[in-house]
């Protein structure tokens, strides 16, 4: 009787710990607005399909000029949403430290792995939501591209990018027209929002702000850009850059 009791016992309280585990991975479903959380493993592979490459390479240039603006050996950087690492790999090699900041634990281990197979130590990878994370110094530049593509308010986000970024906030959104009606189109077949913005929206963002937009992604004479390259800088910092 005891034995049955017990065996009885264990049954039920892993039948519960199974529930629990169900109705987490529920509510972390349903919280996270990006489809690459839901395949993370398959996010290089997605990178590679040749529009999308075609579309990274362009906002690829335009990342890397800024990135060769703000850079320094006696300079920090922090990326929120890195990935699996498209970006941080440049980053880790312009500037001093790295701090990536990914909610997403599979895409996190991803990156360790990725930084770890390449030696590279000056980056550390955070597994925390950056709207949650206390943010304790102020770096040179912050950087989140990608991201803002699922944010439903781009304001906040925005201003605790710029909060910590003492020289620049570089970040990316889709852009309203015909490309990002098809990306919004394409991700609800996915079960995911989409949120689109006007060429002026980045500068809303950031009162007092110094704001410079590129259009990259498809950029015909006939279409908009599909995606918005926005980099922000404190007004003093944007008249000390521009001063001969």
């Amino acid at each position: 009787m005891i034995l049955c009791g017990a065996l009885t016992k264990a049954f039920w309280g892993r039948c519960a710990a199974r529930g629990r585990r169900s109705k987490a991975d529920v509510r972390e479903r349903a919280r996270v607005n990006n489809p690459h959380h839901r395949g993370a493993g398959l996010y290089d592979l997605n990178l590679a399909l040749p529009i999308i490459s075609a579309i990274r390479r362009q906002e690829q240039r335009a990342i890397a000029g800024l990135i060769s603006r703000y850079a320094g050996r006696d300079r920090m950087a922090l990326e929120v949403g890195p990935g699996t690492g498209f970006y941080t790999l440049a980053l880790a090699h312009a500037f001093s430290k790295v701090v990536a900041v990914e909610d997403s634990p599979r895409m996190a281990d991803i990156l360790r792995e990725k930084l770890a197979a390449r030696r590279v130590g000056n980056v550390e990878v955070i597994n925390r939501d950056f709207l949650t994370l206390p943010i304790e110094q102020e770096f040179d530049v912050a950087v989140a591209i990608g991201v803002l593509d699922y944010i439903a308010d781009p304001g906040a986000f925005v201003a605790k990018l710029c909060a910590a970024a003492g020289r620049a906030a570089i970040f990316t959104v889709p852009q309203r027209g015909l490309w990002g009606a098809c990306f919004a189109a394409a991700s609800r077949l996915r079960r995911t929002a989409v949120y689109c913005h006007h060429r002026h929206a980045p500068s809303a963002w950031a009162p007092g702000w110094q704001c410079t937009v590129t259009e990259v992604g498809l950029n015909t004479r006939l279409t908009r850009g599909l995606t918005l390259v926005a980099a922000l800088e404190p007004a003093q910092e944007a008249a000390r850059v521009r001063t001969p």
